[in-house]
């Protein structure tokens, strides 16, 4: 009997296949990855994307706008670009887990596929798409054929503006820019013993008679910032730059210092230093050295200009902190700490020229500035710059220390002249030097000379926005109001916080008889007195007298003791004579530094005809 095969159960068996017909296999799973595409799909998270996308497009749009008109600072832009990149993701997990239904968002996995609007949720995101692309086109047309030639240009001169100042003239075979160099020690807390090793080699190839070389600011202008070497040259106007990097372990120095050709890239020097810190000035030495011979320089008299200083290395680090913090320096506490640095170098060297120098610059800011009795601060700072002058005599900073003193102090124009005289001997390419010299002619009435010698200063140091800002107010005095203009708003393309050049750019608008925009741009003033002088005059021309009065009152209350010239300007332009004369006056007992500029300003106009004006010019001893 022949075994019996097992049966299946009932409904078991697969039927057997027709002749001829294929066999069906069974389906293999799904790929994860298509599985995957599909639930994006169904979840919508592919039109949440699409949509992010044009949405932050239009932002961005939309905020590079403003960005312009209200001058934001570099970091703000990035700030936003990475707040938009972070949020894709975050946005793009939201859409996943979660999902809008009739009662609000629920996570995705709660909500059942017969209850679920998914897909009346994605036509609504697809109309969304649609209105967003039409508003980014609608813009992108409007920008092009209206907003770029008007707004912008309108409101702000670019960076690019910045570099065609020094990049409009030839640029010199022979001349280098000295960047800063890198503080590459271990804490990366030694910046301000490279810098001031930077600015010490400026200092050294000024002197160089036939080489171009770019002052300390405009040379440190692009310090932190995302430029290249060809950039930074094309701005500065040279052909040549010096970098390198210093690393400072206690008493051990690493310096490194490579001399490269701008337009090929080729580096014509480099060397190594690996010395102890009292071997700077050494170090110094040869470095600009090589820097004069590599660009065949030819020396007056075959000399090379000696660094020199201290042979104590406490005080040499006390003095570069001391300048560091200058630099940097705003309030009150800011020059106690840079007096207190300086007395410290003193005390370990008191026959270090540059540092009675640094002495004179912060005693006499901390008198105008009424931090310190006035006299005192006046008696130090002139006795520190004779100090200077008599431990070195060839030191144009000294000199220039002294002939301050004269300008801002004294008024005692025939010695500040002679000290700028021995100053530009010694440095025919000395902008500080240079600038006085048209300061002394802005005094004396003649304009259009101060500016020849404020742009000198300037085709030196080109990336200084205080000195465009200068400049800016000399075109004022002079009437030429588009020059004027086109000043201070490179200052503020160089530094968008320039303090007072935007209630400098509403005075000119004044002085063109726009009082309504004047006082438009002088609420952009971030300096809280430039601010409200500025107002005062703005309320008095708009006819708004309370307003008038009640700023010009707080603003008595608040800046007699330091601004009593402006306050005599803000009477003199409301017509009020006898108060402009009485605060005149003032300013003149308290040693106002801005009283020497009486003979050409022009809120003082109405003083003009009055006997006084021509006698007060006389105790100024300005020619009338």
């Amino acid at each position: 009997m022949p075994d019996e095969q097992p049966q299946d159960p009932p409904g078991t068996r697969p039927p057997a296949p027709e002749h001829g017909a294929p066999v069906q296999h069974s389906h293999h799973p799904e790929l994860p990855s298509i599985r995957f595409l599909e639930e994006l799909k169904r979840r919508n998270v592919g039109r949440v994307a699409i949509l992010y996308i044009v949405v932050s497009y239009v932002a961005l749009q939309v905020f590079e706008l403003f960005f312009h008109l209200l001058e934001l600072p570099a970091w703000a832009g990035r700030v936003a670009v990475i707040v938009i990149v972070v949020g894709f993701p975050v946005v793009l997990i939201f859409a996943w887990a979660y999902e809008i239904t009739p009662e609000g968002l629920k996570p995705t996995e709660d909500v059942a596929p017969h209850h679920s609007i998914r897909h009346h949720t994605g036509k609504r995101l697809d109309r969304a798409i649609i209105a967003v692309l039409a508003i980014a086109l609608t813009y992108f047309v409007v920008d092009k054929f209206w907003l770029s030639k008007h707004v912008v240009p309108a409101m702000v001169h670019t960076t690019a503006d910045v570099k065609a100042t020094a990049a409009s003239a030839a640029v010199p075979e022979k001349s280098v820019a000295v960047l800063p160099f890198l503080d590459m020690s271990e804490k990366h807390d030694e910046e301000y013993f490279s810098d001031g090793l930077s600015e010490e080699l400026i200092d050294m190839l000024t002197k160089v008679p036939d080489l171009r070389v770019p002052a300390r600011t405009s040379s440190f202008y692009f310090k932190g910032k995302q430029t290249t070497i060809k950039e930074m040259a094309a701005a500065l106007g040279v052909a040549h730059v010096l970098e390198g990097s210093v690393r400072k372990s206690g008493n051990t120095l690493r310096i490194t210092a490579q001399l490269i050709r701008v337009d090929n890239g080729y580096h014509l020097w480099s060397e190594t230093y690996d010395r102890k810190l009292d071997d700077i000035f050494k170090i110094q030495d040869e470095i600009a050295g090589a820097v004069v011979k590599e660009l065949q320089v030819t020396l007056m008299k075959g000399s090379m200009p000696q660094a020199g200083g201290t042979a104590n290395t406490e005080a040499l680090i006390l003095t570069m902190q001391a300048k560091a913090m200058w630099i940097s320096a705003n309030t009150k506490g800011d020059y106690e700490k840079v007096f207190e640095y300086v007395q410290r170098s003193l005390n370990l060297d008191p026959a270090y020229a540059l540092t009675w120098v640094m002495l004179s610059k912060v005693r006499g800011w901390q008198a105008t500035s009424a931090w310190i009795p006035v006299d005192q601060g006046w008696d130090e700072s002139r006795h520190a710059a004779q100090r200077a002058l008599a431990l070195d005599p060839d030191l144009p900073a000294a000199h220039n220390a002294m002939a301050n003193f004269h300008l801002i102090h004294d008024w005692d124009w025939a010695a500040a002249q002679s000290q700028i005289r021995e100053s530009l001997a010694r440095d025919s390419k000395n902008a500080a030097a240079l600038e006085m010299t048209g300061v002394i002619s802005w005094y004396f009435g003649d304009l259009n000379n101060a500016i020849n010698y404020m742009r000198r200063a300037n085709d030196i140091d080109p990336l200084d926005s205080g000195g465009w800002y200068q400049i800016g107010v000399a075109y004022t005095m002079a009437g030429r109001f588009t020059e004027a203009q086109d000043a201070l708003h490179r200052a503020l393309a160089i530094n968008p916080g320039t303090t007072g050049a935007h209630a400098q750019l509403g005075l000119v608008l004044l002085a063109k008889d726009d009082p309504a925009a004047a006082l438009l741009e002088i609420d952009r003033e971030t300096d809280e007195r430039s601010r409200d002088g500025g107002r005062a005059l703005a309320f008095h021309a708009l006819g708004r007298k309370a307003d008038a009065d009640s700023t010009l009152a707080d603003y008595e209350r608040k800046y007699a003791a330091i601004d009593a010239f402006g306050i005599a300007e803000t009477h003199a332009y409301r017509g009020e004579i006898d108060q402009a004369f009485q605060w005149l006056d003032r300013a003149y007992s308290q040693r106002d530094p801005s009283c020497p500029v009486v003979k050409t300003d022009l809120y003082l106009k109405n003083l003009r005809p009055d006997p006084r004006f021509r006698a007060f010019l006389r105790k100024m001893n300005l020619p009338d």
